[in-house]
């Protein structure tokens, strides 16, 4: 069975990124583990709030009913709910969770009217997209909770991967949704694909054989404009990225661009990670 960590706040961006979670894995034996851990207060746009004054035991208990509502309302299809709270910073709590419980998975609500990246930079999910050893799915408040990924936009360096289960994520939701995947890599204005580059595409087109997918090579000095064009004037469902320092994703999501960084809201981001 799959687990999936979802941190929450018990807002309505938080079960939206659930809901987006239920119907993205529907027909899937889940278990959905609900997370919540207070700090110190914090006035983020996205997760925790300040919930000091209710204690470990009052929110366990107020989890606790929630995950009893939900195993009631999906009895059947295969979910199972729980629900942990912990005293401490979100990132390294989760980083324990995932390692003592054997998480596949974190789903996070974003939230933030001025695009994906402001929504993740300098929030705790960015934290946790840095922190985790597991992928996460990053799902901003106005994406559709209905829609299936059937056009995927993998930004890749093109730099290879330590070993193929690294995008095993990415496979498994384009299979099960008959996804195309538009394989895009930006290369520096003047420079010209490397040997080693061309052979870790063409590794990734052996991965890929039984996905339906294309390649797109862009020339351009703003990485994060190439993107945002791309996902401008294409239909684009899911945006997935390996992150790691000094990468194509790094180059995106860096501080010293999110200002000018106006990326559709409506695209969730999946983050795997290469720990090869």
């Amino acid at each position: 069975m799959k687990r999936i960590l979802v941190p929450t706040d018990r807002s309505s961006n938080a079960q939206h990124a659930l809901n987006y979670a239920l119907n993205l894995f529907r027909g899937e034996p889940v278990e959905f583990i609900l997370f919540q851990t207070f700090d110190i207060p914090t006035y983020a746009a996205d997760m925790p709030v300040p919930v000091d004054m209710l204690g470990t035991e009052e929110l366990q208990r107020i989890l606790d009913s929630d995950v009893k509502n939900l195993n009631e309302v999906h009895k059947g299809k295969g979910y199972a709910f729980s629900a942990k709270v912990e005293m401490g910073s979100l990132s390294f709590n989760i980083q324990q969770l995932v390692e003592d419980e054997g998480i596949d998975l974190i789903v996070m609500g974003t939230k933030g009217a001025s695009g994906l990246a402001a929504a993740i930079i300098g929030s705790n999910t960015a934290d946790v997209i840095q922190a985790a050893t597991c992928p996460v799915l990053a799902v901003p408040e106005s994406a559709d909770v209905n829609a299936l990924p059937s056009q995927i936009l993998f930004a890749s360096d093109n730099k290879g991967l330590s070993t193929n289960s690294v995008i095993d994520p990415l496979l498994d939701i384009a299979k099960k949704n008959k996804s195309h995947i538009h394989l895009m890599n930006v290369l520096d204005e003047g420079k010209m694909t490397t040997v080693d580059e061309a052979v870790a595409g063409l590794k990734l087109d052996h991965i890929l054989e039984d996905i339906e997918h294309t390649f797109h090579f862009e020339n351009s000095n703003d990485k994060a404009n190439a993107v945002e064009e791309y996902l401008n004037t294409h239909k684009i469902d899911l945006l997935a990225v390996v992150p790691r320092k000094n990468n194509f994703f790094d180059s995106i999501f860096h501080r010293s661009v999110t200002r000018r960084l106006t990326l559709h809201t409506k695209v969730p981001l999946l983050a795997m990670h290469d720990l090869g």
